[in-house]
């Protein structure tokens, strides 16, 4: 008997493995980090095979906590952190290199010239893109010009390009599948929206090959099946849906004007447009959300790469925490951040601006400012670039939101919750698990399957806690000019900047 859905979450940090019962509850899951790779400071890099090795390893462990063999899965659905580059043998299975993560900003340089040229509109019309460091296609061209290896095998047609869900399915299938769902393409920077295509006229023009680029599937759909001997039987894997779509997806926001906010590594704005393609003016990213039973709904996004990794890198790098949830504590524990602000743009700043050269600036250190003051400030600088991008969405739209559904790890801070509502002026959801993207996978997968009925969804998410805003307005807009003041002063710090 079919009694479970299996969802791989493929994060930036770490794999996690869920099972979903039919009530959409998470009875076993399984969680393990990866390596970080950092050859410079402008490159972050994973290593596909650790990626694919613990994937795997994340599946059988869930399983085996629950006692659940292949036989009792429905299906699998997967999810990603969309445009992170691998390029593969298709003979072998391995990587020539390992992959580029969306984060890394070793592009830049070439992305500004480009937006310098005619290029640089026609490509964003076209994909919905500004280039940016983040476009897969931008990737591709890196590895060309730089891994020889790599440039011979693609003009001897030896090797493949997916993306991280591209690459899991052709590992889970025996190398039968090369594909990638629409919503994923769709962030890839080589995606024709209004022709609905490989960006062919781009792709020639950065002299990358089309036919290096995987098969373009609807989101909940066939992806074939797993090889019987990874888990002991074939399963089907049924759902392929970037992360922040499946988010989305699952939080209820079906319908155009519903949007939500998934606070994780990064954090990401989505705002439901319905059917219609809009290309924004304001600097946001045009996506295709899903696409199920050949209708394509459609996004417009805003991102801020470094949000929750700033967080990271108080535990890491700066070393003034043990664990991610003491900020929320230590943010209560002072009155006010004293004055600082922390712009967090350790890989360049995104959504309105999309400038790469910026660079991650603390103002208004005196000798009062201790850790906690560092702490919330950085809670804090993560709502204000939500705040940039809520505006632009606002702007573009004509709609003023009310109310906006939050998910991801950061979102259980209370701090960072509170402080959101009161700076975007909105009502602010929590639901009671913040694994929305992981709901939204399982989702896919169960629907192409019969597991769930589109009627079934309305009753998958429970809110847990919803937070009003407090703040008074000539409050929140004084804080915010002070912060509009530190953005400008961080623009454009690393350009002609030895790095």
């Amino acid at each position: 008997m079919k009694r479970y859905i299996l969802v791989i979450d493929e994060g930036t940090t770490g794999t996690r493995a869920l099972i979903f019962d039919k009530s959409f509850k998470i009875v076993s899951e399984s969680y393990c980090e990866f390596t970080q790779y950092t050859p410079a400071e402008d490159k972050i890099e994973h290593d596909a095979m650790e990626i694919y090795t613990k994937s795997i390893g994340m599946c059988r462990n869930a399983m085996a906590a629950k006692n659940i063999n292949a036989e009792e899965i429905a299906a699998i659905g997967i999810t990603n952190q969309r445009a992170t580059c691998v390029v593969w043998n298709k003979h072998t299975g391995e990587p020539y290199h390992r992959a580029i993560v969306w984060q890394d900003v070793r592009t830049a340089a070439e992305c500004d010239k480009i937006n310098q040229t005619e290029w640089g509109k026609k490509a964003f019309q076209a994909t919905g893109w500004t280039v940016a460091p983040v476009y897969t296609s931008m990737m591709i061209q890196w590895y060309m010009h730089n891994i020889p290896e790599i440039k011979e095998a693609i003009e001897k047609g030896d090797a493949v390009i997916g993306t991280i869900d591209t690459w899991l399915i052709w590992k889970l299938t025996g190398g039968k599948t090369h594909a990638v769902s629409y919503s994923n393409a769709s962030v890839m920077g080589s995606y024709d929206l209004y022709n609905d295509c490989w960006y062919q006229e781009f792709l020639d023009y950065l002299r990358i090959p089309v036919h290096i680029f995987p098969e373009v599937r609807p989101d909940s759909g066939d992806f074939g099946v797993t090889d019987k001997n990874i888990f002991g039987a074939e399963i089907p894997i049924t759902g392929d849906i970037a992360d922040q779509h499946a988010a989305l997806f699952a939080q209820g926001c079906r319908s155009g004007g519903t949007g939500k906010i998934t606070n994780g590594t990064g954090s990401f704005l989505d705002i439901n447009i319905g059917n219609e393609l809009v290309i924004s003016d304001e600097g946001l990213n045009t996506v295709i959300a899903w696409q199920i039973n050949g209708e394509t709904s459609y996004a417009l996004e805003g991102y801020e790469a470094v949000t929750g990794s700033a967080i990271q890198w108080l535990r890491d790098g700066l070393k003034i925490i043990e664990s991610s949830p003491e900020t929320e504590k230590m943010a209560y524990a002072v009155k006010d951040a004293n004055g600082v602000y922390f712009v967090p743009a350790l890989a360049g700043l995104s959504a309105p601006y999309h400038d790469p050269f910026t660079r991650g600036t603390i103002f208004g250190i005196t000798r009062g400012t201790k850790r906690e003051h560092i702490a919330r400030a950085t809670l804090e600088g993560i709502v204000y670039r939500l705040k940039d991008i809520l505006n632009a969405v606002e702007k573009e739209s004509g709609i003023k939101m009310k109310n906006l559904r939050i998910d991801g790890g950061a979102s259980e801070n209370n701090y960072l919750a509170q402080f959101l509502t009161d700076m975007l002026n909105v009502t602010v959801d929590r639901p009671l698990s913040v694994e929305a993207t992981s709901l939204g996978a399982a989702e896919m997968a169960g629907l192409a399957v019969g597991f769930w009925t589109m009627k079934d969804m309305e009753n998958a998410l429970q809110i847990e806690k919803s937070f009003t805003p407090e703040m008074e307005e000539s409050e929140r807009e004084k804080r915010y000019a002070e912060w509009s003041d530190a953005i400008r002063r961080s623009i454009g710090w690393a350009k002609g900047k030895s790095v």
